[in-house]
């Protein structure tokens, strides 16, 4: 299988600290609350919190995490289930919320949680990805901010891995590379 540099690690980090800039200047009257689904979304969301605060150093965000299954082992989405929830002491209710994920494919994922935030009280849900695939929607989904719009193809690096290749496979290369044939 060969590998094509769609994003080096130099356009990444770029391009976090833009989606850094605008998410600052969206939220200058309140903090919201953001969400990392792991693992995918981990170097994502770390950059991005390094970046808001580098730019802006009394934002302060709050990060949690939520553990999502979708994939399983292979290419094909299954059907979305929580593995870890939101630490007990975060507050959701009557809070902005910025979901942070690695890629958004078919939607399935983004939109389980949103659901899932909306039945804990979040006042608005908004979506951050790194990588906005060019691909058939199966639920209702649109990134609000979106690092890089690319064809629909199994990408690898900053978040997104090649299980086919073994266990976390290339999840934390620096740069986004799409795998051909």
């Amino acid at each position: 299988m060969t590998k094509t540099i769609f994003a080096t690690s130099e356009q990444v980090d770029a391009r976090i600290d833009e989606l850094a800039t605008e998410i600052i200047n969206d939220y200058s009257d309140t903090q919201p609350l953001f969400i990392a689904l792991l693992r995918g979304a981990a170097p994502f969301a770390s950059k991005l919190m390094f970046a808001i605060a580098r730019e802006k150093p009394d934002f302060h965000p709050e990060l949690d995490y939520m553990m999502v299954s979708t994939y399983g082992s292979g290419h094909e989405a299954g059907e979305p289930h929580i593995v870890t929830d939101l630490a007990p002491n975060t507050s959701v209710g009557s809070r902005p919320v910025i979901i942070l994920d690695d890629v958004l494919d078919k939607g399935i994922t983004a939109h389980f949680v949103a659901n899932h935030l909306r039945t804990r009280g979040a006042s608005n849900i908004k979506l951050a990805v790194l990588a906005n695939k060019k691909t058939k929607r199966l639920c209702d989904v649109t990134a609000d901010y979106s690092g890089f719009t690319v064809d629909d193809a199994w990408l690898i690096g900053m978040g997104m891995d090649d299980s086919d290749s073994g266990k976390e496979h290339s999840r934390w290369l620096g740069s986004i590379e799409a795998l051909n044939g």
